[in-house]
């Protein structure tokens, strides 16, 4: 392993890691999706562009102006992402959240297909196959509930998610940390008009501040540095730790129980993710040795 693909494989763990416990803090926050999207957004956007600045200096708002339409649209689509996400949680359980998330790499390759018009392995397209029946599973017990909302919710947040990592993969010319910081605080202003603001206690407070000022920003920052590092595979590999353990750290700490559809479909998607991932390490490993 090289000094740079180690240094890639750490920030993206650690990235993958800080990520696990976000579906905990959103349970225990227990408030309204547009309060958290307010909290969140502001606390964590505030938190990555002072962070910007204090690393650019003098080229913070060259690097903001450089932005442009690409990324402008970048800041959008995280504020929609953001408010699909937590309204999401409203409705569904965080297990049938996090493994439809999941599949947002399998989504991105079709986008990337319809956009760039690049090709689609055959692995691939056994995936989305794999991954389609494995959520279908999932679905199958949000039919006769309110839950369908929020899988369609969290569909929704996975597809326009897909199509941010599209245009980032595009653009890579354009620092888009600044777009990630602006996109946050939009959805602070949107949420403030549907925000509710109810009384909270001392723990809905803490978790608000400790996935907003520290989790969310650190996650944010790790996940976007480490990817510089690794083949796309193994980022997606190292990804899936908060599908996998998201659901247990919220089942094991306030007892919410997926339910066993969820479980089997969620355990068909991720070991299709996990066997499509290894297949395009592989894959690369033997067109970089050749």
């Amino acid at each position: 392993m090289s000094g740079e693909h180690r240094k890639g494989f750490w920030l993206t763990l650690g990235g993958a890691l800080a990520f696990t416990p976000d579906a905990l803090l959103i349970r225990l926050t227990d408030v309204d999706s547009f309060t958290l999207a307010f909290g969140r957004g502001l606390l964590g956007g505030t938190v990555i562009l002072l962070g910007f600045a204090l690393y650019a200096r003098s080229e913070f708002f060259g690097a903001v102006r450089h932005l442009g339409r690409w990324g402008a649209l970048v800041c959008f689509l995280q504020a929609a992402c953001s408010i699909a996400f937590y309204a999401a949680f409203s409705y569904t359980s965080v297990a049938n959240v996090l493994v439809i998330f999941a599949c947002t790499p399998l989504i991105a390759a079709v986008l990337s297909k319809m956009i760039f018009n690049e090709g689609i392995s055959s692995a691939t397209r056994w995936a989305i196959v794999g991954a389609a029946l494995g959520l279908m599973v999932v679905a199958s017990g949000s039919l006769d509930s309110i839950q369908w909302f929020g899988d369609s919710l969290a569909l929704l947040n996975a597809v326009m998610l897909a199509l941010l990592y599209t245009i980032l993969r595009g653009h890579r010319e354009i620092n888009m940390v600044p777009a990630a910081g602006i996109g946050l605080l939009l959805t602070a202003v949107v949420a403030l008009m549907f925000a509710k603001f109810p009384v909270m206690d001392s723990v809905q407070w803490a978790s608000l501040v400790l996935a907003g000022l520290v989790v969310l920003p650190l996650a944010l920052v790790l996940m976007t540095l480490g990817p510089r590092y690794l083949p796309a595979p193994e980022v997606a590999m190292i990804s899936l730790l908060e599908a996998v353990l998201g659901p247990l750290w919220v089942w094991w700490v306030i007892g919410e129980n997926p339910g066993w559809r969820t479980i089997a479909g969620g355990s068909v998607v991720v070991v299709v993710l996990m066997v499509h991932s290894a297949v395009r390490l592989r894959s690369e490993g033997h067109q970089v040795s050749r």
